[in-house]
């Protein structure tokens, strides 16, 4: 593996190019961009141009740096190699595959679920950017968009600071912070929650996205599900997710009972809430 400094403006790779390689970002701002369409955007700690580990068709999208930084890059035949010598080398590359897995799953669960009756204010319509390809990769909330994750009860308010999150890129996916005993290196969450035995969290329990038709809350394969303005969600439920009307919503992580309990606020102009930044793995 080698990493080396990039400039504004740098390509990594042009759409039509040959995979060969995947990039962990370690400092600064990258962007997947199709025509002059912003799809995705990668920060530190991200994995882009992942695909490249598992399979050789061409680009489908172009990757530029938005600041200087600097990156890792990892070929398909150091990924094979480190998976028997050096396992904890692929850590974050595993990760950023196993999440596009559970996207491609829940797009699945999409496609073929038969979607809850909308709730009463309608689901807010997207235009624009959200009609662009689900690519299972974080992509930048739409300007003059804003979504507020704000604390119900003292559990959620451990996480969430009480004036509220803004979720800054889609999707923003949600779950529990692994254990000592349990190791969460493969996990990939946003927002981690530190929840207490008996769990009702998932490691990887679910998440808010911008689809076509709006904004939901889509499960990412938990045990218990969610709540989501009084329809559950996930877990034993017959649906995989559930829309996010304009105005304030209610998303209980776990049972309708759990103390995981949030106020989702979808509105058109900027909060009131500042933005706190995603917290690091196991926090």
């Amino acid at each position: 593996m080698n990493e080396y400094d990039f400039a504004v403006g740098d390509i990594f790779f042009r759409a039509g190019d040959p995979s060969d390689r995947a990039f962990l970002v370690i400092a600064g701002q990258v962007e997947s961009v199709v025509g002059a369409n912003r799809v995705a955007a990668f920060g530190p700690g991200d994995v882009f141009g992942d695909m490249a580990l598992v399979e050789e068709r061409p680009r489908w999208s172009t990757a530029r740096a938005v600041t200087a930084g600097r990156v890792r890059a990892m070929t398909r035949d150091d990924f094979e190699r480190l998976l028997t010598t050096d396992p904890a080398a692929c850590r974050q590359y595993l990760r950023s595959l196993l999440e596009r897995v559970r996207s491609l799953t829940a797009r699945v669960n999409r496609e073929t679920d038969t979607p809850p009756p909308a709730p009463t204010p309608r689901p807010v319509l997207v235009t624009g950017p959200a009609e662009l390809p689900d690519t299972g990769l974080g992509r930048p909330v739409p300007d003059g968009w804003s979504v507020v994750l704000t604390p119900l009860t003292p559990r959620a308010a451990e996480t969430v600071p009480s004036e509220g999150l803004r979720v800054g890129r889609m999707p923003f996916r949600l779950g529990r912070a692994a254990e000592a005993r349990e190791g969460g290196g493969l996990d990939l969450n946003d927002l981690w929650l530190n929840d207490r035995q008996p769990f009702v969290v998932s490691r990887n329990h679910c998440e808010i996205d911008l689809t076509r038709n709006g904004l939901v809350v889509r499960d990412r394969g938990s045990q218990l599900g969610c709540v989501v303005n009084g329809r559950a969600v996930g877990g034993r439920a017959a649906v995989r997710f559930a829309p996010l009307a304009a105005g304030d919503n209610t998303l209980v992580l776990g049972p309708a009972g759990s103390a995981y309990r949030f106020k989702v606020t979808v509105a058109g102009g900027a909060p009131a809430a500042r933005t706190v930044p995603a917290l690091p793995a196991g926090r």
